[in-house]
């Protein structure tokens, strides 16, 4: 009597977290196109936190409810269960996206830093450096500390970044110099 008063408890339980499921999809739906992002994150990191965070306020919950066989093996339990791997797959290629943007990015900008750092044009000199590149080191750094993997070619890159801010610092320096000379 005691144990199905409990399990009526925990199915009840179960059911609410049903409900919670189906807000945080509401939640995925509304907003992933543009999600509310935490305040001076980078575009990147801040996506993929956004979905961490999702993902956390469902998976969390979902693991304790599986320690209880009784909960998993009701035909409304069952129901439940799918809409949760539903809402992880989409969480999951969301966040998915976004490293793959990321990565992407990454390319673009090291063929960017193949290019000449000064360059003429009309008997002027300029800085050919990409500011892009300073957003990537950001984004970087906030996903390392976030613990993604990242790839060589962003970890040598970020090893450089005082000198990429020393030189582009200098050569603007020296255009501006040059100008006030002439």
């Amino acid at each position: 009597s005691l144990r199905s008063e409990l399990d009526n408890k925990y199915t009840v339980i179960f059911h609410n977290y049903g409900l919670q499921l189906e807000h945080v999809q509401k939640i995925y739906e509304k907003y992933k196109k543009k999600p509310r992002v935490v305040r001076n994150a980078p575009p990147v990191a801040g996506n993929i936190i956004w979905a961490r965070q999702l993902t956390r306020k469902i998976e969390d919950p979902m693991k304790k409810f599986q320690q209880i066989p009784a909960i998993m093996k009701s035909k409304e339990s069952k129901k439940i269960i799918k809409n949760f791997n539903k809402v992880m797959k989409a969480l999951f290629k969301f966040e998915s996206l976004w490293v793959d943007e990321w990565h992407k990015r990454i390319r673009v900008a090291k063929e960017g830093l193949e290019a000449t750092l000064l360059v003429k044009s009309n008997d002027k000199y300029h800085v050919n450096f990409d500011r892009e590149i300073f957003q990537l080191l950001r984004e970087t750094k906030w996903l390392m500390r976030m613990g993604a993997d990242i790839p060589e070619s962003a970890r040598i890159v970020l090893l450089q970044e005082q000198k990429f801010k020393h030189y582009y610092n200098l050569l603007a320096h020296l255009i501006h110099e040059y100008e006030h000379l002439c």
